[in-house]
């Protein structure tokens, strides 16, 4: 059986109602989407990427750059990157030996892509950028009532 198709029947199992598409497979997990590029070239390669976690745009990008060299260090297993130009995308990527136990394997990317995420917002939280969003974003809080 090929690999994606196992990966499929592993989250099938485990209750992820993965979905077939034209590059591999998509999932939810904790109402995140998260993806597999399938590779007929590599039945021992797994990856998984949470994709656009925060967007990219000119103004940005310098600041968002910083954050993801700042998460880069400081995760291990999950790394970030500006796919499409347009937005961080979040993958682990892992060469696989023969027996493999996706059991012991897929949680623990979820987990690290989650945690990777985590690690970029606070990064880019304090960045010239970030401070200015945030500032913004609490500007546009409602007031407490007394």
């Amino acid at each position: 059986m090929a690999f994606c198709e196992n990966l499929s029947a592993f989250l099938t199992k485990e209750g992820f109602q993965p979905e077939a598409t034209e590059f591999g497979l998509q999932f939810k997990f904790q109402g995140l989407e998260f993806v597999h590029f399938k590779d007929d070239n590599d039945e021992l390669f797994l990856n998984l990427f949470f994709p656009q976690i925060f967007p990219v745009t000119p103004e940005n990008k310098a600041d968002v750059l910083e954050a993801i060299n700042t998460a880069d260090n400081d995760v291990k297993l999950a790394k970030g990157a500006i796919r499409f130009g347009n937005a961080v995308w979040v993958g682990t990527e892992c060469a696989l030996s023969e027996g493999y136990d996706l059991n012991a394997i897929v949680p623990r990317c979820v987990n690290a892509m989650l945690y990777y995420r985590d690690t970029f917002y606070r990064a880019y939280s304090q960045t010239p950028s970030g401070q200015v969003e945030m500032k913004k974003a609490q500007e546009n809080q409602p007031a407490p009532e007394a």
